[in-house]
């Protein structure tokens, strides 16, 4: 830890007013991904739970009818909206199907209406079945973004209220330097962020704010490195960042004189010892092209991990209907999905073709007999 030169007295002290800021734009990012989650919830959410239930016993209706049906695609994101009508045991039925899942292809798909054999009144589309773990999957990592962003800036922002409370009790204080990394002018004062280094190699990052005409106390450490400086209290796990004055601490005058005069003193001469012997300058280059390469290597076995699983299911996989080889040889390219379409039907010819290979009766190989695809 860097050596500071900042006499604090030998007593218990306390912080004056609130030092720790809540999230960046607390209120609104709260309630944008909170209205995010609950719009997701109410749009897949049912449609999940009914291809769920309809998934344990599924029926294919034969007398059916598309009204009107449509897929658009984003970057992946494929959104289906369907209205059907169909027939069974002589009751009639109406409903809207909503899909999202994901899926890079530009093919068409050929569907078929699918109900519950339990209760009629559920009713999907085969490609929401197909589809169930990717679109399960998508509305997981989606609701994960959202819902678990609006939660961890609620904990956080209680983390900040209990964190003020504790500060306002006397105790014990330690100087610690911190890592400023962000100063903003904001309305009525500056807002700081800084990074303590207290647990180690985590980087905590802590916001507060300063009223107008205060400025955090920064200065330079013992190897001439600019720093923020900061007290640890023995009941606050969090470190308070001070302000250029010390107003910030419950101190005398007499106290502050003293502590900012001997800052002030050792200030002054590791700036004489930095201006007489400055660092080397460091050379960017080397660690940037290890960034790079170790960013490369990364993509590189990500793709390779990628291209090698799809080549195992195509080629040498016991079952054609592996679920994460049907998704990845479904987003392939038209030439490599046909490519491994024809290797796949090599060796499960006699049995139904799995998504992504099918022709449009939705069973047969459209390997073996190749058709041209409808909506």
């Amino acid at each position: 830890m860097s050596q500071i030169t900042l006499p604090l007295p030998n007593r218990s002290l306390a912080v004056s007013k609130r030092p720790f800021s809540m999230p960046a734009a607390f209120a609104f990012t709260v309630v944008v991904l909170t209205a995010l989650a609950v719009g997701l919830a109410w749009w897949q959410g049912p449609g999940l739970w009914r291809d769920w239930q309809i998934n344990q016993d599924p029926l294919t209706v034969k007398e059916w009818d598309l009204v009107g049906g449509e897929c658009s695609s984003r970057r992946g994101l494929t959104d289906c909206e369907a209205d059907i009508v169909y027939s069974f045991k002589g009751q009639n039925y109406e409903k809207h199907i909503s899909l999202a899942f994901l899926d890079f292809s530009s093919n068409d798909y050929m569907v078929e209406v699918v109900i519950s054999r339990d209760d009629p009144e559920l009713a999907t589309l085969s490609l929401g079945l197909d589809m169930l773990w990717n679109r399960l999957a998508v509305f997981a990592v989606f609701m994960l973004l959202f819902a678990g962003g609006s939660i961890g800036t609620v904990i956080t922002a209680l983390k900040m209220v209990g964190a003020n409370r504790a500060a306002a009790t006397p105790g014990r204080m330690t100087l610690v330097p911190v890592d400023i990394v962000e100063v903003k002018k904001v309305t009525g004062g500056t807002a700081v962020s800084y990074v303590d280094h207290l647990k180690g190699r985590s980087k905590r990052t802590t916001r507060t704010h300063f009223v107008k005409g205060q400025e955090p106390l920064i200065g330079l450490d013992e190897t001439g490195k600019p720093v923020g400086f900061a007290v640890k209290l023995e009941n606050v796990a969090i470190p308070v960042l001070l302000d250029r004055n010390l107003e910030r601490v419950e101190l005398t005058d007499v106290e502050r004189n003293a502590a900012l005069a001997a800052f002030e003193a050792e200030q002054e001469q590791r700036g004489a010892q930095l201006a007489a012997n400055p660092p080397p300058k460091a050379k960017r280059g080397p660690n940037i092209v290890r960034g790079l390469l170790a960013g490369g290597a990364v993509l590189v076995l990500a793709v390779v991990a990628f291209f090698g699983f799809w080549l195992y299911y195509v080629t040498v996989a016991p079952d054609a209907f592996d679920a994460v080889g049907i998704e990845i040889n479904n987003i392939m390219p038209e030439p490599l999905n046909t490519w491994g379409c024809e290797q796949l039907y090599a060796r499960f010819s006699d049995s139904n073709a799995p998504f992504g290979c099918t022709a449009d009766d939705y069973v047969s190989w459209k390997v073996a007999k190749p058709a041209g695809k409808v909506k």
